[in-house]
């Protein structure tokens, strides 16, 4: 028996049965309609015109043709000329500009300063009289408090101001008037005062002894009750119940000795002396 030594071989048992290769017909990609559109788009937004060489120049407008009423308003365009219609006027060049009115102007200022209708405003003039009159612009005082150049404005608290002022440490004038108001009121209630009747009333003889009486009375029903309580108070009602009766004994027998003691009382409203 003859034994066969394999040290190297290259078989494979997965290739024996042949596949077929499989294709798939991938689908068109999608294209929008707008690409080219986009991509102009996105040119022109990026472009910087007159980057270069800045913006052209041209002369400054004249300031006599300054920008008047009802001057933008969409003017109808024109029929080119043909022929077989009637045409109208063309309208007659500018005139140029003159410091002396012409005779038609006079006869309509004229005009108007009988019929005492306002002239136009004359813008150029107004100008004219605001610049001659207008105050330069003062530079306001700040003043820089770091190296980086932070500045903050003097009149913000780093100039003493308030303190130079005439009002300053002085009481101000509404309320000395205030205070002037409270003593003429205060005076006019002295005034008043003596010339009122007495607040205060004198009680009776027969009063005081009707009151006393019915003090008393009520100090016998009282302690009628008192004494009818339970000896016992073994709950915090009852407990209560006996203090409130106690302090209301107490109350009355105080009463009771003041109006015997006084036999000159007199009595007033809280709400008078208020």
């Amino acid at each position: 028996m003859s034994v066969i030594k394999i040290t190297h071989h290259d078989e494979n048992i997965y290739d024996i049965r042949q596949k077929e290769a499989t294709f798939y017909k991938k689908s068109p990609r999608y294209i929008s309609r707008y690409t080219n559109l986009v991509a102009k788009d996105y040119k022109k937004s990026r472009c910087k015109p007159h980057a270069d060489m800045g913006l052209a120049h041209y002369p400054p407008p004249d300031p006599r043709e300054f920008l008047k009423k009802h001057s933008v308003k969409p003017k109808p365009l024109k029929c080119p000329k043909q022929l077989g219609r009637i045409w109208k006027k063309e309208s007659p060049p500018p005139k140029e500009f003159s410091c002396v009115p012409t005779v038609k102007e006079c006869l309509e200022e004229e005009r108007r300063r009988k019929e005492k209708i306002p002239a136009p405003k004359n813008y150029i003039r107004v100008n004219i009289k605001k610049a001659i009159g207008a105050k330069p612009k003062e530079p306001e005082k700040n003043i820089v408090d770091t190296r980086v150049g932070h500045k903050q404005n003097i009149d913000s608290g780093v100039e003493p101001k308030f303190i130079y002022g005439e009002e300053f440490g002085k009481i101000p004038s509404y309320l000395e008037q205030l205070m002037e108001e409270r003593i003429l009121e205060r005076q006019s209630k002295n005034d008043v005062s003596g010339t009122e009747q007495p607040k205060c009333k004198y009680i009776t003889r027969e009063e005081r002894e009707e009151l006393l009486a019915g003090l008393k009375k009520n100090w016998e029903e009282l302690q009628k009750q008192y004494q009818g309580l339970p000896i016992l108070t073994d709950t915090i009602p009852k407990m209560n119940r006996k203090s409130k009766m106690e302090a209301d004994l107490k109350q009355l027998e105080k009463d009771i000795v003041m109006i015997e003691r006084h036999p000159y009382i007199y009595v007033y409203d809280d709400d008078d002396l208020n």
